[in-house]
């Protein structure tokens, strides 16, 4: 196997930079939605930044499910034609606002921690399952061609 070399690393779709950059221009642009998008995504910002798995699994979770909580105060910040930061940070300190926001984050916290329990337990019953079929399999060859088939498996040592 070749080594790469110590320059190229392979970089996700959005790298620190670009996720810099972003930011800064649609504070530039956009104020009031940089301001509810800064307040409404704090969860998953603190999530990215101690989430050290592999594919950021534990990341991705709270923000699928962050971002369902402050689209709908984005999209009301895009409805007023003024786009005024009061607007923005009048809707965001609402305390309904913030707890659908960061309820959803805890949606996704909550959905983190409880599928890998659940996913273990489906692929276990699965296992078993096909255990108990191949038992039922095997019940059927030893019917057909008797238990000598089991003790010359056994003497062969296989």
């Amino acid at each position: 196997m070749a080594r790469k070399p110590a320059g190229s690393k392979k970089k996700g779709a959005f790298s620190g930079l670009s996720v810099v950059a972003s930011a800064v221009l649609l504070f530039m642009v956009a104020l009031p939605t940089f301001i509810t998008l800064a307040v409404g995504l704090l969860p998953s910002m603190i999530a990215f930044l101690f989430d050290r798995s592999q594919g950021r699994t534990m990341s991705r979770c709270i923000f699928g499910l962050n971002f369902s909580g402050v689209a709908p105060y984005i999209l009301e910040v895009w409805q007023y034609s003024s786009q005024s930061a009061s607007v923005a940070t009048q809707h965001i300190f609402q305390p309904v606002a913030l707890s659908i926001m960061y309820g959803a984050a805890g949606l996704g916290w909550l959905l983190y921690l409880a599928m890998p329990p659940i996913v273990a337990n489906v692929l276990n019953l699965s296992a078993q399952r096909r255990v108990s079929e191949l038992r039922k399999k095997q019940r059927g060859l030893i019917k057909t061609w008797g238990d000598s088939l089991i003790k010359e498996i056994d003497r062969s040592g296989s």
